[in-house]
């Protein structure tokens, strides 16, 4: 869905389906973080951002519990991201303080008519706002009365059925992307191993794809539906024992997670050609002294991209990803 659609012609279309949502708006921003005041995320039912962005990782996470909870309670609120505080599990703290405003947007109330199929002329008369407390009232000219009840369907739906019309519900068809060329490859590198399941995931491969890259994403929950056709999903394993980077890969660490420095060091013994890491400046700073720590070879760390892609002051998943495949491409064309 968010492919191909605006913030307000989504919106517009999940009302439409009649489908519940949750609209989250950051409204200020202490120290540092990777959103911005402004910066908007639509959360479908199950908490899953459908669009937009208010910071990954621990951030998206936190938002997504407080718009599911709202969906649930009906409630307007504003939340408060402590992205410094370890309670998200990190290991590692983001850095900053986001104030979230979320808006929960739950489905209208439809009405199924029934008993309708036995009347030959009927007329339907509708009183109200077509709000939540619409009346809605059936004239049968002395025929059969029909019955009224809470149902699924519209009255729209439930009249064509009446009439034994062919009143199909539009299927939602995800849309279909070209297959990566796999031969191609990036030319000085082997392919492109994405670190993580989250939106910035989703674009870094769809661009990939674009690219005619040979893409490969590890991570966890992945939803294939998500990515582009030709694309390797690798869901990872208790521990992260399957991850594997390859020889002149170049590996993208978009998991916001606390083994970040694993996929980091493991990419760099791998003989990757390039190692990015999507993080705030704070985060990248703490993961690259935590490296240190471990006394990896100063080179090597001189070669990872921390935080990854060119500076364009990106606000949101999809510029992110361009400005991270960018940095790749300038590095490739330099070679």
């Amino acid at each position: 869905m968010s492919e191909t659609h605006g913030y307000f012609e989504l919106v517009q279309k999940l009302k439409n389906e009649n489908k519940p949502f949750a609209l989250a708006t950051v409204i200020a921003v202490k120290g540092s973080a990777s959103a911005k005041p402004g910066s908007k995320a639509i959360f479908n039912e199950a908490g899953k951002n459908i669009w937009g962005w208010v910071g990954g990782g621990c951030a998206e996470s936190f938002v997504a519990k407080n718009a599911m909870e709202s969906m649930t309670d009906g409630q307007t609120r504003i939340v408060q991201a402590d992205l410094d505080d370890e309670i998200f599990g990190l290991g590692m703290p983001c850095g900053g303080i986001m104030d979230v405003y979320i808006e929960p947007q739950k489905p209208i109330e439809k009405i199924t008519i029934k008993g309708l199929s036995d009347i030959k002329d009927f007329s339907l008369h509708i009183a109200g706002n077509m709000g939540f407390d619409s009346k809605f009232s059936v004239r049968d000219d002395g025929m059969k009365a029909p019955v009224m009840e809470h149902g699924l369907y519209s009255i729209a739906e439930a009249i064509a059925e009446a009439r034994s019309e062919n009143f199909e519900s539009l299927k939602k068809n995800r849309k279909v992307f070209p297959e990566a060329d796999v031969n191609k490859g990036i030319n000085n590198f082997s392919e492109l191993l994405i670190v993580g399941s989250s939106r910035i995931t989703e674009e870094l491969a769809k661009l990939g794809t674009i690219l005619k890259w040979k893409v490969r994403v590890y991570g966890w929950n992945l939803d294939s539906k998500n990515y582009p056709a030709g694309v390797e999903i690798v869901e990872s394993t208790s521990g992260f024992t399957n991850f594997e980077a390859k020889k002149h890969s170049a590996v993208i660490v978009a998991s916001h997670h606390k083994g970040d420095h694993d996929f980091i060091k493991n990419s760099i013994a791998a003989g990757a050609g390039y190692v990015g890491l999507i993080a705030s400046t704070k985060r990248s700073g703490l993961i690259l002294e935590h490296l240190k720590s471990l006394d990896m070879n100063l080179n090597d760390l001189s070669r990872v991209h921390a935080p990854a892609g060119l500076e364009m002051k990106c606000l949101d998943p999809q510029e992110i990803a361009l400005s991270c495949l960018a940095e790749i491409i300038g590095l490739k064309n330099a070679k």
